[in-house]
């Protein structure tokens, strides 16, 4: 029991002393975290409103929720490439559970992520297409963290064997952006509706725009499978980081 509450403890020191230190001495604080979606979202809306954008009600709102949940998603498992690697002197001098560090930087994100929900919520509002299936939001928030921590526990230990993997993975999420329709979308029945079932972003997404904009309950089935893309990478994820963690210290 005291080493559950010593865990917890260093959880919550790490990721409050993490959020304070990335927005200390800055005039701007939280607002640098929402000023890349926002300007992303501006200039994407401006140049596919009126032909991507055209054909889907509420656009600026699909869109902006497309951009939201893509960037906690992008800035958790990128900062997680480094969250471990970047502690190397720790690791050899202390017995510090890896595995918090991991969490500590994808909780981290998660706080700055929650601004970016309210403000979406705010505009949401503004347009007047909120509704009770709102209170499946936490839902989908907590099945994306899952599996954003799954990817970062593969991606924090996969660092240590990989050292070019920073720029792999940059190459892969620049892919997989245009793969999932955030500025877009597919087309009942097409092959890309087919080949989305295999991304879960693409789940991700679907349910938060269905809950949030279009004021339609989750599917069970589609909650099954977000919930199983989820859950499975966080059993893959955790497996590698545990195959690999007992030598971290030999590839420093």
């Amino acid at each position: 029991m005291g080493s559950v509450r010593q865990s917890i403890n260093i959880l919550y020191q790490t990721t409050k002393a993490s959020f304070k230190i990335r927005n200390a001495n800055t005039y701007l604080g939280i607002c640098w975290y929402l000023l890349g979606p926002i300007l992303t979202f501006v200039v994407l809306l401006l140049v596919f409103s009126h032909r991507l954008g055209a054909d889907i009600e509420h656009y600026p709102l699909y869109l902006l929720s497309g951009i939201v949940i893509w960037n906690f998603f992008s800035m958790g498992t990128s900062r997680s490439l480094t969250c471990v690697f970047g502690q190397a002197g720790l690791i050899k001098s202390l017995p510090v559970r890896r595995e918090l560090l991991v969490l500590s930087t994808v909780l981290d994100v998660l706080i700055s992520h929650l601004f970016e929900i309210a403000v979406l919520f705010a505009i949401a509002a503004y347009y007047g297409v909120l509704s009770f299936t709102v209170v499946f939001i936490p839902i989908v928030l907590l099945l994306n963290f899952i599996f954003t921590l799954g990817v970062s526990y593969a991606l924090a230990a996969l660092m240590f064997v990989f050292r070019d993997l920073g720029q792999i993975w940059s190459i892969v999420t620049k892919v997989w952006w245009f793969a999932t329709p955030i500025f877009y979308a597919l087309y009942e029945g097409g092959k890309g509706e087919k080949v989305s079932m295999f991304n879960p972003m693409f789940h991700v997404l679907d349910i938060s725009r269905d809950v949030l904009i279009y004021g339609t309950v989750p599917g069970f089935k589609s909650l099954l499978i977000l919930s199983a893309f989820s859950f499975a990478t966080l059993f893959i994820g955790i497996l590698i980081f545990r195959k690999l963690y007992p030598h971290f210290a030999e590839y420093v």
